[in-house]
């Protein structure tokens, strides 16, 4: 319909409107043509109307078609309606096109009919999607046994939490060996005060030293500090201590923590988890498992790792499942893999062929996948990981290693692994290195000692050097001693005295090399690092040498001859030493002070001056 039609029409309801409500007010809905027929309108208000309109009519410009139009009755419109009444009640299924209106262009009708055939193919496809999403959300009967399957073989749920106790009776063994580091006898009060009155950071920083130590002395006070203290920073540090004694006396708090964990600060849910690993609460599992299968992922791979350390044969099963999911990261497919081998999920073991195989995979997944298939432990996985320790990638091959010194009995594994010991990157040397230290496969011996001697990277040099006191071979010996003679930089010197130390070989030749190293001042970093190991190991043996560190001008040499005391209280000459160290207002004030409380002077003089009061 034309503009200026709209218009027409619009300004005849307008007068008609003014008209009725001028003579004799009536509703909208009375008018016509929506109201009663015409002849049953007042006639002077007909007529009044008529006029009005023939008066717009003329001031219209309206073209002979459009005129035509506005005059025609509506005659065809009614029996169109009655028509379409009719077809309604015979076939209330069909639906006809909508009746041409009275004076209306036959271009709008087919615009109302093309409107009407859009709405109802849009119509159809909204149907058809509609039942096409149903149908998708809709599983299966099939489908849905098989999920409840899945949840009912899912050992998630609610762990049962395990009373508290107290810590484990304290290792005698371990205690007297940390009393003899003590400096002095105030060294245990001094350390209860610090867990009960001490900052934060004291606290952390002793728990440190204890655990360096490996001092289980103050198992009790450190429990009980753990039940009153709101510090995040000290829970996690005591939750690290007792996980390193693999005492289980803080599993009732953590699986509390596991089993809603959403109120906690991630940190320490993460300590939790740590703790849970180291010692193997196997009744976390469930809550575990329900952290794993939860929509929050912030745990996502903290969960598959405690897995993997105190899971079961359900749990491998249940953890395969995710191998089906496509949603995962390349970070959580790595800790995937990792689990599974920890696992020996070895119903998984084809998939995680396929996936090692797979040239398209992330590089990651792939070494993780490899290392899984070592973990399996099964003779199938050997020429699969020796195919990928052909692979380019260096990260490939060092995995393949790792894979491989699962199988210390295998010929072709360990002629691999020789391989790898002379591969040109690095990171795949170190891995071969580390793999022939835990295998002990004496043809390796050669190769450690060319790489020890020759190699380019320093790293592979002490590596090498570490694994050869693993083989309490005669030639490994001599090459190491010889070591300690050559021109070779100090740390390679150092790396061979402690190889030696922990074999209990070459003390003689280490003893004569500090001694030299203490006599040119040169060589003071040597002498340094020489005394440090010995420290750590001290014994009746070592009391010349600490003699001589003691001696020595340096206060730095001097210290380290105090830790030679310390670790192994020396009567004698040595004690002696170190008494004239503390009396000597010309020492080192550090030093002197330091042996004034090894002998406890400090006491001896505050009592011999109350004594005169």
């Amino acid at each position: 319909m034309k503009k200026s039609v709209r218009i027409a029409i619009f300004t005849l309801f307008s007068a008609a409107l003014f008209a009725q409500e001028a003579d004799a007010p009536v509703q909208v809905n009375d008018l016509y043509p929506l109201g009663p027929a015409p002849e049953e309108i007042d006639p002077e208000i007909n007529e009044a109307v008529e006029e009005q309109v023939s008066n717009i009519m003329d001031g219209l410009e309206l073209s002979e078609e459009e005129k035509k139009l506005m005059e025609q009755p509506d005659a065809e419109t009614k029996t169109d309606d009655a028509s379409a009444s009719g077809t309604d009640k015979t076939d209330t299924h069909s639906e006809e096109p909508a009746p041409k209106e009275e004076g209306e262009p036959e271009s709008e009708v087919q615009e109302v009919q093309d409107e009407s055939a859009q709405e109802e193919t849009a119509s159809e496809q909204e149907e058809a999607i509609t039942e096409e999403s149903q149908n998708e959300e809709a599983p299966s009967e099939e489908e849905e046994e098989e999920s409840e399957e899945k949840k009912s073989n899912s050992p998630a749920g609610i762990s049962e939490v395990p009373p508290k106790k107290r810590p484990k009776p304290i290792d005698h063994d371990k205690a007297k060996a940390a009393e003899e580091k003590d400096e002095n006898e105030e060294v245990p009060e001094n350390n209860r005060n610090t867990i009960k009155y001490g900052l934060p950071s004291e606290i952390t920083k002793l728990l440190d030293e204890l655990m360096a130590n490996e001092d289980p002395r103050f198992t009790e006070e450190i429990y009980d500090l753990f039940e009153v203290t709101e510090n995040i920073q000290i829970q996690q540090k005591i939750l690290e201590y007792f996980g390193k004694l693999e005492d289980p006396c803080l599993e009732n708090f953590a699986v509390t923590i596991l089993n809603d964990p959403y109120d906690t600060k991630a940190d320490v849910v993460k300590s939790c988890f740590e703790y849970i690993q180291k010692v193997h609460t196997k009744e976390a599992i469930p809550a575990v498992f329900t952290i794993l299968e939860s929509d929050n992922e912030t745990y996502f791979n903290d969960t598959l790792s405690t897995i993997g350390e105190i899971g079961d044969a359900q749990s491998a099963l249940s953890v395969a499942e995710y191998l089906e999911r496509d949603d995962l990261s390349d970070a959580q497919r790595q800790t995937l893999m990792k689990t599974l081998g920890k696992l020996h999920a070895v119903e998984t073991f084809d998939k995680i062929v396929a996936i090692l195989e797979n040239e398209d995979e992330n590089s990651f997944v792939r070494m993780y996948a490899a290392e899984a298939l070592g973990l399996m432990g099964k003779m199938e996985a050997v020429p699969v990981l020796i195919n990928a320790f052909k692979d380019a990638n260096p990260n490939l091959r060092q995995y393949a290693i790792k894979g491989l010194g699962e199988f210390p009995q295998d010929e072709k594994a360990q002629a691999a692994i020789l391989q790898g010991i002379r591969d040109e990157h690095w990171k795949v040397r170190q891995e071969a290195i580390n793999v022939s230290k835990k295998i002990l496969d004496y043809h390796a011996i050669p190769y450690l000692m060319y790489r020890a001697e020759n190699d380019s990277e320093r790293i592979i040099k002490e590596a090498a050097i570490s694994a050869l006191s693993l083989y309490n071979d005669s030639n490994a010996d001599r090459f190491l001693k010889e070591m300690l003679e050559k021109k070779v930089p100090d740390n390679i010197k150092i790396k061979a005295v402690i190889a030696l130390l922990e074999a209990e070989h070459g003390e003689e030749e280490i003893i004569a090399l500090a001694e030299k190293a203490l006599s040119d001042v040169r060589m003071k970093n040597l002498a340094k690092g020489i005394g440090n190991e010995l420290a750590k190991r001290s014994k009746h043996s070592y009391e010349e040498i600490c003699l001589k560190y003691l001696e020595n001008k340096d206060s730095d040499i001097q210290n380290i001859g105090l830790d030679m005391y310390k670790n192994y209280k020396f009567n004698g000459v040595v004690e002696e030493k170190i008494r004239s160290i503390a009396l000597d207002r010309k020492s080192n004030g550090s030093v002197r002070n330091r042996a004034k409380k090894m002998l406890g002077i400090e006491d001896e003089e505050k009592k011999e001056s109350e004594k005169k009061d």
